[in-house]
């Protein structure tokens, strides 16, 4: 029987629950015990179908659809919202040959990242995770990315309870041109000749003029971040055309003249002005 310090871990999202520490004799994960602990081991508390033994989320809800360590298959609000989340733990085992390393695994505990401390990086999109504290003495096998973390063995190994959390990371838009520069676009077709006349339009996301030109570019001085499209229209030069004007109200579908043809829009993203730090420029009097 082997005789080691509680490995008790406890992840946190916000704040820190400290362990009590003792010394009792307990099995490492993954080990047989014998006589009352095989029994408790075989327990299933929270009756998620998972044994106790084995349960990284002791404590379920009934009903609620776990994976095979008995955490929860997704969560339904999102705990994170940046690509980077670092976690607080305590408790633990030390000791000159023990090592400790940080698991990230996906929703069914395949690892995606190994780590020294409680942070993760890369994150995208949105999903579930499990994040798990790994302690092991001597040498470790299987801990890798890829792996499971069923598969990881050690002649001495504790595993954490498990921190499920649910991270959604908005997409970082592509920028197409940064505010205060011009916008510069090509065109090609539409119809020419007397009597015939071509304008160029940039809509906000709302379908509102923002800009009217003769010539595909148009002027983001003054404009906020975001999307916008652009449209080409042709149609009689005979006064009919109205509502082709960038006054702030009307939209693109209000434009009409006896005769008009409007392009299919290209969709184009503003980023901000300066990406870092905007400085102003001093004018002083030379004397």
């Amino acid at each position: 029987m082997y005789t080691k310090p509680v490995c008790g871990w406890v992840f946190c999202l916000g704040c820190c629950l400290w362990l009590l520490s003792g010394s009792v004799q307990a099995a490492p994960r993954g080990q047989k015990d014998t006589g009352i602990l095989t029994a408790t081991r075989l327990a299933d508390a929270d009756a998620d179908g998972v044994s106790d033994g084995s349960d990284l989320c002791p404590g379920t809800p009934v009903g609620m659809a776990v994976n095979a360590y008995g955490c929860p298959l997704s969560q339904s609000s999102c705990d994170y919202t940046t690509s980077t989340v670092t976690l607080l733990s305590a408790g633990g085992s030390a000791g000159s040959t023990v090592t400790t390393r940080y698991v990230l695994a996906n929703n069914v505990g395949t690892i995606l990242q190994i780590s020294p401390t409680a942070s993760f990086t890369g994150l995208t999109g949105t999903a579930t995770y499990m994040a798990v504290a790994i302690t092991y003495d001597g040498v470790v096998t299987n801990l890798s990315v890829g792996s499971t973390l069923s598969a990881v063995s050690a002649s001495c190994l504790d595993l954490s309870d498990a921190l499920v959390f649910k991270a959604c990371i908005a997409p970082v838009p592509t920028c197409d041109y940064q505010v205060g520069a011009t916008i510069v676009l090509t065109s090609a077709g539409g119809s020419t000749g007397a009597g015939v006349k071509t304008s160029y339009v940039l809509t906000d996301a709302t379908g509102k003029l923002i800009s009217v030109s003769a010539t595909p570019s148009f002027s983001t001085m003054g404009l906020v971040a975001g999307a916008y499209s652009a449209y080409g229209l042709t149609y009689t030069d005979d006064a009919s055309i109205v509502n082709l004007v960038a006054n702030g109200t009307a939209t693109l579908s209000q434009v009409t003249a006896s005769c008009l043809i409007v392009s299919t829009g290209l969709s184009l993203t503003l980023c901000g002005g300066c990406k870092t730090s905007c400085v102003p420029i001093l004018i002083s009097r030379l004397r």
